[in-house]
């Protein structure tokens, strides 16, 4: 629940309101011919169309003063000009902006359900931010515009059923060592990496590292002992709630086998997982986080 302001209004009546500002969440449809109706604030915004490959395809874009102006910029240029529809979300704190459309554009790209044209955010500077509103917010604009758009474009293949009448799309099968992102790029080893890490996890809210048992395409990855693991947050009323709650079992699975300790969050032992997106969600707690932009090379 949202933190509530409670206030007196009159002798013996009191007002009881939220003042998390995305509880009244705005999402605007709006056809491509009717792009003018966007709104002129702050905020963030997605395309939605199938490219001239016949690809599904969606961009994420954000404006931090005016989103019709955005819009009216990608109405003419012919490399964006593919949409059909578009999605706008005001946000009015505009400093959150750049940080809400990070994270959107790296699940999105992370689950790989549909195509992302590509953007000029700097992800790694931008996702993960030390701000406290970013990450309710980033939930509850992903899980409204998946409730407008009928499908799941957020989560990975591999753990969600995909949903609404978009068809699905055919893609070559990663390597196990595809980085993106924010790992895109090794960092140098330092004094805290335990010797038989090869690589550090990177987002907010826990400290590990692993490594892979063999070579590549070989996807087996173990999370060395001392990691850290953040719980998985289950919202039944949130489109991300099967996903969060498969999450929850595989670690409530690992803690009745010794394997994650619940009083200091931490990893007991080596543990083995099928693949590096698999140990980032019981890392993470995020069912739609993957390996590929959470898992850096230690040089």
């Amino acid at each position: 629940m949202a933190d509530l302001l409670i206030s007196r209004v009159a002798p013996g009546v009191a007002m009881v309101r939220s003042v998390d500002p995305f509880d009244t969440l705005e999402i605007h449809r709006i056809e491509r011919s009717n792009w003018q109706a966007a709104p002129e604030v702050s905020g963030v915004y997605l395309l939605h169309g199938v490219s001239e490959d016949g690809k599904l395809t969606v961009y994420i874009g954000m404006s931090t003063t005016n989103i019709k102006n955005r819009i009216r910029s990608h109405h003419v240029n012919p490399n964006k000009n593919w949409f059909g529809v578009l999605f706008a979300v005001p946000v009015a704190n505009s400093i959150l902006c750049p940080a809400i459309e990070a994270e959107l554009i790296g699940q999105v790209t992370e689950a790989g359900v549909v195509d992302v044209i590509a953007n000029e955010v700097d992800e790694r500077r931008l996702r993960g931010v030390d701000d406290v509103h970013v990450e309710p917010a980033v939930d509850k604009i992903r899980d409204g515009l998946q409730l407008v758009l009928g499908s799941d474009i957020f989560t990975t293949s591999d753990i969600a059923e995909r949903g609404g009448l978009d068809p699905p799309i055919e893609r070559l099968p990663h390597l196990a060592r595809a980085y993106k992102g924010q790992a895109s790029e090794p960092r140098p080893r330092e004094d805290a990496d335990p010797e038989t890490a090869t690589h550090s996890y990177v987002g907010a809210g826990a400290v590990a590292w692993g490594y892979f048992e063999a070579d590549d395409p070989d996807k087996r990855f173990c999370v060395l002992a001392g990691s850290g693991w953040r719980r998985a947050t289950i919202n039944p009323e949130a489109a991300s709630y099967e996903a969060q709650r498969r999450v929850s079992e595989a670690q409530d699975e690992l803690v009745t086998a010794g394997v994650l300790d619940e009083s200091h969050m931490a990893f007991t032992r080596d543990h083995t997982f099928d693949n590096w997106s698999v140990a980032t969600r019981i890392v993470s707690g995020k069912g739609s986080y993957s390996g590929a932009y959470n898992w850096q090379r230690l040089s």
